[in-house]
């Protein structure tokens, strides 16, 4: 493992210290940065009513949500939905497992995964409450609307960009090999506006740890005029023990 090559985790606060702890225990540079925000809104939960499908597209939302309901017992006859497993297990904690629809273990973790659980669930359609940040993908919406669901979106929380300080930045257009950890479209656009307001560029050389396709495809844009192997990504289930060896074999082949 390269000690100049940096490993940057920038999920948001609160969210990169244990998986830190244990990439520093293997040896690695580590590097916290968060690329965006999270702020609550002050918004309502809905009223759920027996029949509603309650859709959590992250645990952001499953915080908010349950913030806000104070302690309330969870409706009866109400299913909750979850796009990835992280989100599954934190309404877990909240709502009985028999009334929770999620991917399965090895399903990618995004909304074309959840609505074929949803249709092999056979729910008649009825409300259906997509829970979310202020911005999102309205994929599953359209989707649920064109089945006959009616469809509400709740913003219960807004993510903005962090703009990273001049050392942050130049940790990474400066590496040569280094392994980023990217979980949104959104915290790629981050970093690449804090790289610009620095004046500086993306690495020549980056490796990459995610969770999609479509973030692994936004990067592949980015460096479609580099070299051959500037740009490698390894795809991995969002949970903490899949992330640490998806970066730890990132970092050793730098």
């Amino acid at each position: 493992m390269d000690p100049q090559a940096p490993v940057v985790l920038t999920r948001p606060a609160g969210r990169n210290e244990s998986l830190a702890r244990a990439l520093r225990a293997a040896g690695a540079t580590v590097i916290e940065a968060p690329a965006l925000a999270i702020e609550r809104l002050d918004a309502a939960v809905p009223e759920f009513r027996a029949g509603d499908l309650c859709v959590f597209v992250s645990r952001q939302a499953v915080d908010a949500c349950f913030d806000g309901r104070a302690g309330a017992p969870w409706p009866d006859g109400v299913r909750a939905a979850a796009v990835g497993a992280a989100t599954a297990r934190a309404l877990r904690a909240h709502v009985p497992e028999d009334l929770v629809l999620a991917p399965g273990a090895g399903a990618t973790p995004d909304s074309e995964s959840l609505l074929a659980v949803i249709e092999a669930a056979g729910l008649a359609p009825g409300r259906a409450h997509i829970l979310r940040a202020q911005r999102g993908r309205d994929w599953l919406a359209r989707q649920l609307r064109a089945r006959g669901w009616a469809v509400e979106c709740h913003a219960l929380y807004r993510r903005g960009p962090v703009a990273w300080d001049r050392a942050v930045c130049a940790a990474l257009a400066d590496s040569s090999g280094c392994t980023l950890l990217l979980t949104s479209p959104e915290a790629v656009d981050a970093v690449a506006d804090s790289l610009r307001r620095q004046g500086l560029d993306w690495p020549p050389a980056l490796r990459v740890v995610t969770l999609h396709e479509r973030i692994a495809r936004r990067l592949q844009c980015i460096y479609a005029d580099r070299p051959a192997g500037a740009l490698t990504v390894r795809l991995s289930a969002p949970d903490e023990a899949a992330l640490f060896q998806a970066i730890l074999a990132s970092a050793r082949s730098a």
